[in-house]
């Protein structure tokens, strides 16, 4: 993924002088926001490169880009430089992110995968992102990403664990069923559940007691932080693929033990 930040920061030195007696040199910019090279690290660490467009010369893009820890920069941009450096990056299968504020961001938002103005910005700038920052912060957009990125983390996870679970009761409850039918299947019974009757009875009673257990996941999301996307894959698998592998064969087995001798008086 890319993220692409609009500075029209500037900076300015002359010297001040009466005839020919210099009395000292003025140094003049804009103050790059407090802690905004750390985020951009954060942008780093998540496998986002960021990308600082702006109107400036390249030296004074330069001097700012290196201040504020972007990878890479822009200068001396137009409307149609900016799309085309989007496109550019989608072309190669990347999405694409934006802040900017100004008249001439407008076209470049409205082609960005994800577009988020500045509050301060023009209305045609707000009118063509898919947000507003009423902070007006450009770095807003590491919280847009983390928030996007949690969602789809946690839907993974569900579905990753949902997946699981249906495949481990299969195993866990069909040779159970059927032994009595086809008596080859005794050597995939490897939780020896009771009856073939408690073995459907404890797989339903399990569905319907982890279903609800994973609603509080859904809600609350999986924890997210910035990492790489391989990263992330691992620790999914192992912990929700993983579990949701183990956890029928524990519970099953624990609600047969708990129903069998019920199930056999009936």
């Amino acid at each position: 993924m890319s993220g692409i930040v609009d500075h029209g920061r500037r900076v300015m030195k002359g010297a001040v002088a009466v005839g020919d007696d210099l009395y000292g040199v003025v140094y003049l910019k804009d103050t790059v926001k407090p802690g905004i090279h750390a985020r951009f690290d954060e942008f780093r660490r998540m496998g986002i490169r960021t990308v600082m467009v702006t109107g400036d010369n390249p030296l004074t893009a330069a001097t700012i880009a290196r201040e504020a820890g972007v990878d890479d920069f822009l200068a001396q941009a137009k409307p149609e430089d900016k799309i085309r450096l989007i496109r550019d990056e989608q072309s190669d299968g990347k999405l694409v992110a934006m802040t900017g504020d100004g008249t001439n961001d407008a076209p470049a938002l409205a082609q960005a995968d994800v577009a988020l103005a500045m509050n301060s910005g023009t209305s045609a700038a707000k009118e063509a992102a898919n947000m507003v920052d009423l902070d007006s912060d450009p770095t807003k957009l590491l919280d847009v990403v983390m928030i996007g990125k949690q969602l789809l983390i946690t839907r993974g996870a569900i579905t990753t664990f949902s997946i699981a679970n249906d495949v481990a009761k299969s195993f866990a409850i069909i040779p159970a069923m059927f032994v009595s039918v086809f008596g080859g299947l005794e050597a995939l019974n490897i939780m020896r559940l009771a009856t073939p009757q408690s073995a459907i009875l404890s797989a339903l009673i399990f569905n319907a007691l982890i279903i609800p257990a994973l609603i509080p996941l859904a809600l609350r999301g999986v924890n997210y932080r910035p990492t790489t996307a391989d990263a992330l894959l691992l620790k999914n698998i192992s912990i929700y693929g993983i579990g949701g592998v183990i956890a029928p064969f524990i519970g099953i087995k624990i609600i047969d033990l708990l129903i069998a001798p019920l199930v056999g008086g009936l």
